[in-house]
């Protein structure tokens, strides 16, 4: 990845940013009323439905239900836009559900339950035509690596926009359950960003949150940079879990982006995008702890295998990843499509890839302010800086205001070489899972199947390794255009240029020394 100097935002622009946002009296704060709107759905009338007739769903995340009731615990799915039913029985007027019958589904399985009910406001007699979103992500899963891009509509085959590429930490292949050794990694497919989530904390309350509504900022621990010992510092975000054991203090971070499908069955087994712990100000030190020391595994089967970003990286996405927003998770070589051209033999020049030439070692900024306001709220509120200032949202120090920085982000695309002289836990061998041998004469066994080109945003002659030839380590779920083809906007063929392969060094295969 592109070396350039990390600089802070320094403390008068700090204080020109919250100074330029509304500064009120504690008292005051306490008084200020947030309204929100709740629209209503308003669908078809009962009576112009008709039994044995088949209907797509017009919504994402709609419930299905086992029984004719809305309230109590008989969710068994969600059914998502376009998906198609088939109306078994409208039932009485009462009640808004009518039962179905699945046709098609990608999330919810036909026999998911003997009976199953939806509500009749989300069903539409023409397939609707859904926009696709201005942004997609592609998280490859091989090279630890999270890109964002916007997507190129000018004509069916041109390649997209890099925005920011930054490293994430994925389900640990190391760590697994007598029943299922693969347990905590990380699943390949297509999903779609549902919700999010301010300051998340999982099902079960096994890590805290990073930040609880009305708890005592001083009681947060203090960043993992501050100090002489980074190692002393990150353990006291190791906590008592109340069970008489320890836990991860903030393990979710910041934000969290729940995806869609998520169940186990045909989802992406409930594997959210979510900060860490640390900082803003602890940049990627964080993401290189959970490497190591602080383990990537959550004892709560929801959350096994999600991918980790840091702090600054998460809460950036979040102002301006809205819910929709496509995620492609791979298992990929990577490669580009132009050549960056090495010269010189004492003083190296490099001549950046054409497209991108203005963005080498030239890092995009991102201000940002980090409120307590939005708390545990679906939608929370957003960190960005210029949003909160143009909103005139209180900025109170000692009161809602957490922190305030600067983040500078990586635009330009570097693709990441396989090299086996560096270990799988590294983040850095481009192998996560370790797929392959790493050696030389193995070469042509490879279970990588063609490449991601991280100039275009595009796979050429791509399809998932194989799970039996991995031996269960790659798992496939989630929507099905993505799990054995590509989408046509994601696809591409010809010339690249991969970077050289490091192979392992002969005494590591075992043929040294003789």
């Amino acid at each position: 990845m592109t070396k350039f100097k990390s600089r802070r935002l320094c403390s008068a622009v700090l204080s020109v940013l919250i100074a330029t946002s509304p500064v009120i009296s504690q008292a005051q704060a306490q008084s200020v009323q947030t309204q929100s709107a709740n629209a209503a759905a308003v669908g078809t009338e009962k009576s112009q439905l008709k039994v044995g007739q088949r209907y797509f769903i017009s919504a994402d995340n709609l419930n299905v239900r086992s029984s004719n009731a809305t309230s109590g615990n008989n969710i068994v799915g969600k059914l998502n836009t376009n998906d198609e039913v088939e109306i078994y029985d409208l039932l009485n007027e009462a009640t808004p559900l009518v039962q179905v019958k699945i046709i098609k589904s990608a999330t919810v399985k036909a026999d998911v339950a003997p009976e199953l009910f939806v509500s009749k406001d989300y069903l539409s007699e023409k397939q609707l035509l859904t926009a696709a979103s201005k942004y997609f992500v592609v998280q490859n899963v091989a090279t630890e690596i999270t890109r964002v891009y916007e997507r190129c509509t000018e004509t069916p085959s041109c390649p997209h926009k890099l925005v920011l590429e930054t490293e994430m930490v994925v389900g640990r292949p190391e760590e697994g359950t007598k029943q299922d050794p693969h347990a905590f990694k990380t699943w390949l497919g297509h999903a779609k960003i549902s919700e999010w989530i301010k300051f998340y904390q999982d099902g079960q309350a096994h890590y805290p949150h990073w930040y609880r509504a009305g708890q005592d900022l001083k009681t947060i621990p203090k960043a993992i940079t501050d100090g002489v010992s980074k190692l002393v510092n990150s353990r006291k975000w190791m906590v008592d879990d109340g069970r008489g054991g320890t836990t991860i203090y903030g393990a979710f971070g910041w934000y969290a982006a729940k995806v869609s499908p998520a169940d186990e069955i045909n989802g992406m087994n409930y594997q959210w995008l979510h900060g860490t712990i640390g900082w803003g100000r602890d940049g990627s030190e964080s993401i290189e702890l959970t490497r190591g020391f602080l383990m990537n595994l959550f004892s709560n089967p929801g959350s096994a295998g999600c991918t980790r970003l840091e702090n600054r990286a998460i809460a950036y996405l979040r102002s301006f990843l809205p819910v929709g927003t496509d995620i492609y998770r791979i298992y990929a070589r990577e490669s580009t499509r132009e050549k960056e051209v090495i010269s010189g033999f004492f003083k190296k020049k490099v001549t950046p890839l054409p497209r991108y030439a203005d963005k080498y070692e030239n890092p995009g900024n991102w201000n940002y302010i980090l409120l307590t306001d939005g708390a545990q709220q679906s939608g929370g509120l957003t960190a960005d800086a210029k949003t909160i200032i143009d909103k005139a949202i209180p900025v109170v120090t000692n009161y809602n205001l957490i922190e305030a920085g600067n983040y500078q982000y990586d635009q330009y695309p570097n693709a990441t070489a396989l090299n086996y002289t560096r270990t799988a836990a590294s983040g850095r061998s481009g192998d996560r899972y370790r797929i392959d041998s790493g050696k030389k004469e193995d070469a042509g066994k490879t279970n990588f199947r063609g490449y991601f080109l991280v100039d275009e945003g595009r796979l050429l002659d791509y399809s998932h390794p194989d799970s039996q030839s991995t031996k269960g380590v790659i798992k496939v779920s989630g929507l099905a255009d993505f799990r054995n083809s590509v989408p046509e906007f994601l696809a591409t063929t010809g010339a690249h240029n991969p970077p050289e392969i490091q192979y392992q060094a002969e005494q590591e295969n075992g043929v040294g020394g003789r």
